[in-house]
């Protein structure tokens, strides 16, 4: 459109994206993984059928607003620009999570969260930013240091917001989790850079011309499914975890440190799934995709089974971050075989389509998880489903995951 652009040092510009990252994956670890707790004081919810419901849905209306407002920041970032996205999402979110303080109902509280999610999306608006101005040879370490951000910023919040909650009040976590991220939009608005030139409308006709009939295929279609399944069966009992803890605790007469220990075991599952997604994601590049997906949905369906059963907070944590170990490495191994699936041309697409499928793979996964409590009256009843799908899932990656020559060779050696 006429604008200069000006010179970017990369390195300096993905420093401050990943360090806001960080900081407002602390934030909102500060309080939203333990607001089942604050329903149950805040609301005085004693059944616990209906604190199970009212969580779920918490969560359920936050994803559904998310999923469908994404695709709509996503072209918007396209139109003026990624990190106009990101500001949006950090101060807007900024002021929308501390308003959960004043909901005057669980109506309410619920309806702010959807309100939340429906302008967030900061990672894929970090991402895109990012690449916007990185050499294209240096994507892949650029959106791993993104996804180190995660995992770093969620282990901090978990543990320094049950430190907050723990001795300074709800009101505490929730304004913390504000100003971090006001802190973060700041520091995005301040020192992030970038060279937005808006592309003209015919560009824009030509760019989106590929229709998606003419790349899907039968191996990139299963993929696509078989990540949407793994998606929904890793998050199903991530909502359930603050209450199985708070029953365990409530047990073993240690009520007044469940915020702690669910803090504690939530920093520990993002350790295992920051651990496997280094080991296992490097491993995918030299060993076949099936041979390391079958372990790895083996381990996290029996240890999500083992969650459903045990009573020992000390083994609830150890099986825990094993099933995160497993989990967490299934995702790249299946990313890694759609792209070797995929022509080049068109991968940003097919990757585009997978990030929107994990979504909604966590939107069923809620909708799930609130009939199996409705129906069993059982929180635990979430974990034992979702580690049945993880070992169903084991014979369908054995077909998806093996390429075309391999599934000949399978069948030859059969006879």
């Amino acid at each position: 459109m006429g604008a200069t652009t000006k010179e970017i040092n990369w390195k300096t510009n993905l420093f401050v994206i990943w360090l806001g990252q960080i900081i407002a994956h602390c934030a909102h670890s500060f309080v939203l993984p333990f607001i089942v707790y604050y329903m149950k004081e805040r609301f005085n919810i004693a059944d616990k059928t209906e604190l199970g419901i009212y969580n779920q849905a918490f969560y359920f209306f936050g994803m559904l607003t998310f999923c469908i407002s994404n695709p709509l920041w996503g072209a918007l970032g396209d139109r003026y620009g990624r990190k106009l996205m990101l500001l949006r999402a950090y101060f807007l979110n900024s002021l929308c999570i501390p308003l959960m303080l004043v909901a005057p109902s669980i109506f309410w509280l619920i309806v702010v969260r959807a309100l939340a999610s429906c302008f967030s999306g900061t990672i894929s608006a970090s991402q895109a930013l990012a690449v916007s101005t990185i050499p294209e040879k240096r994507h892949g370490f650029a959106l791993g240091a993104l996804s180190a951000s995660y995992w770093s910023g969620t282990i901090f919040g978990y543990l320094c917001g049950a430190y907050v909650k723990d001795n300074f009040g709800y009101p505490a976590a929730f304004l913390t989790c504000g100003v971090l991220l006001f802190i973060s939009a700041l520091i995005t608005l301040l020192f992030a850079k970038e060279n937005f030139v808006r592309r003209e409308k015919k560009n824009v006709e030509a760019s989106g011309s590929v229709r998606g009939h003419e790349v899907l295929n039968a191996t990139i279609l299963a993929l696509l499914g078989l990540l949407f399944l793994q998606s929904a069966a890793r998050r199903m009992e991530m909502t359930s975890l603050p209450i199985l803890v708070g029953d365990i605790c409530n047990a073993n007469g240690i009520d007044h440190l469940k915020t702690s220990i669910a803090a504690d075991i939530y920093a520990l599952s993002a350790v295992g799934g920051l651990l496997s997604g280094l080991l296992i994601g490097a491993l995918s590049d030299r060993c076949k995709a099936w041979k390391l997906a079958l372990p790895a949905f083996a381990v996290a369906g029996a240890m999500m089974l083992f969650q459903a059963y045990t009573n020992s907070l000390w083994l609830l944590a150890a099986f825990r971050f094993f099933c995160f170990f497993a989990a967490g490495g299934i995702e790249p191994v299946i990313l890694s075989r759609l792209t070797q699936s995929t022509p080049p041309e068109h991968r940003g697409m097919v990757l585009g389509w997978s990030a929107s499928l994990r979504v909604i793979g966590y939107l069923l996964s809620a909708g799930v998880s609130i009939i199996v409590i409705a129906t069993t009256h059982e929180e635990r009843n979430v974990f034992s489903v979702a580690g049945i799908i993880m070992l169903l899932l084991i014979p369908v990656s054995m077909v998806v995951l093996r390429s075309k020559r391999e599934r000949e060779r399978a069948v030859k050696a059969d006879f």
